[in-house]
């Protein structure tokens, strides 16, 4: 039976409705023509810009970060405001920069050792701890695209970060909710949320300092979410609970695996923003109690079509309760 669940982080309705199981769909996971050079892969380092950040071992790249070379924003930009009629209008400043994950082609967390993964979060860790150092940089927008499906465009595996002196609209109600229940309950949601998730039939696995699950209203097919149950970022994360945060993103993936085969997925980075503007100043100084860091996992199974895209909601044809019992079995 079809259900309109409300999800309390995102602020928004989803439809569960497992009836649209029976709906004919092309399952078929979409796949890139295999590039004859790919300038992610050693030895091709000529073909991306200037390397910003590396890890390396006996001298070889584990991972590297270079600036987008189709770039959305820019460092050299400026952020001047301007009117044009009734429009508004900024510069384009800001950071836009790709993590390339792993030297290997065909790679993906479940094919990567625990180490390797253990990297590619230190990668991610120290890029925002270097790109804070602008004040001018507000908030950063940490994903992975993997597969057409997902939106990417490029096969080897790698992350994107998009750093911006502005919060979208969806962002700053995001914490601005998240403030207005630390003010009326005297606590986090996401403690609150780690609580009771962690005694329901949506966990999936707890770790210590992460809880895995699967969210009340999920928006798509398969969505986990990994909850910090101490940190807003990963930048405050020592080695240990780096350690401990491959580990569980290793296991969900081979869970995932074994259930979906290979799957196009989002892989998103839910973090506070970095610096204090005129949008957050309210609770920013609060930033560290009102939020808790989470990783959200998106298999792109289904298709967006126009509800989604009119109502900015989701029909979700498989049911979160049965989404952790299957993925229990297999961690």
């Amino acid at each position: 039976m079809s259900e309109i669940r409300y999800d309390l982080i995102h602020n928004e309705y989803v439809l569960i409705s497992p009836e649209r199981l029976h709906k004919p769909i092309e399952f078929a996971v979409a796949k890139f023509e295999e590039p004859s050079k790919c300038p992610f892969c050693p030895g091709n380092e000529d073909l991306t810009t200037k390397e910003i950040f590396s890890i390396k071992i006996n001298g070889k790249w584990i991972t590297r970060v270079v600036p987008n070379l189709y770039k959305a924003v820019a460092i050299e930009n400026s952020f001047d405001f301007d009117i044009d009629g009734m429009n508004e209008k900024f510069g384009g400043f800001g950071a836009h920069e790709i993590v390339i994950e792993t030297p290997k082609h065909n790679a993906n967390f479940d094919t990567l050792s625990q180490k390797e993964i253990f990297y590619y979060l230190k990668t991610i860790k120290e890029r925002i701890i270097d790109l804070k150092k602008d004040k001018r940089i507000v908030f950063l927008n940490i994903f992975k695209n993997k597969g057409v499906k997902a939106g990417a465009s490029q096969p080897h595996p790698h992350t994107q970060i998009i750093g911006l002196p502005v919060m979208t609209n969806f962002q700053k109600e995001f914490f601005k909710r998240s403030f207005e229940f630390f003010k009326n309950h005297g606590k986090s949601m996401y403690e609150e949320i780690f609580l009771f998730e962690n005694k329901n039939e949506r966990k999936i696995y707890n770790s210590g300092e992460f809880l895995i699950y699967a969210p009340f209203a999920s928006k798509f097919a398969f969505e986990i979410i990994i909850l910090s149950k101490n940190f807003s970022s990963i930048e405050y994360m020592n080695d240990n609970i780096l350690d401990e945060f491959s580990l569980n993103l290793k296991n969900v993936f081979n869970a995932l695996k074994k259930e979906l085969g290979d799957f196009n997925y989002n892989l998103l980075f839910y973090l506070p923003p970095v610096n204090k503007n005129f949008e957050n100043e309210e609770y920013f100084d609060e930033k560290d109690k009102i939020f808790r860091f989470f990783l959200k996992i998106t298999p792109r199974i289904y298709n967006i079509a126009g509800f989604e895209l009119m109502s900015n909601s989701a029909i979700n044809p498989v049911i979160p309760e049965e989404v952790a019992k299957l993925l229990r079995d297999k961690i």
